[in-house]
């Protein structure tokens, strides 16, 4: 290796370390956006869950009403 080669080998070392920062933030961004779809959605989720829930309860209180003859 020569003197020459080291700045070369600087720059090559720098352009890999911006890349993988580049790496990083497209990731990261990635991320973001995929954790902002989860979270947007959340609330419609817990009030189906709700209803579902509620419907099986009055279907489980028709049915022993039925058992029971009240």
């Amino acid at each position: 290796m020569t003197t020459a080669d080291i700045p070369e080998l600087d720059l090559r070392a720098k352009l890999a370390d911006i890349d993988r920062a580049l790496a990083q933030s497209a990731q990261a961004h990635a991320d973001a956006d995929r954790k902002r779809q989860e979270h947007r959605y959340q609330p419609i989720l817990a009030m189906i869950a709700g209803m579902t829930s509620g419907a099986a309860l009055l279907a489980a209180g028709a049915a022993l009403m039925k058992i029971f003859g009240g």
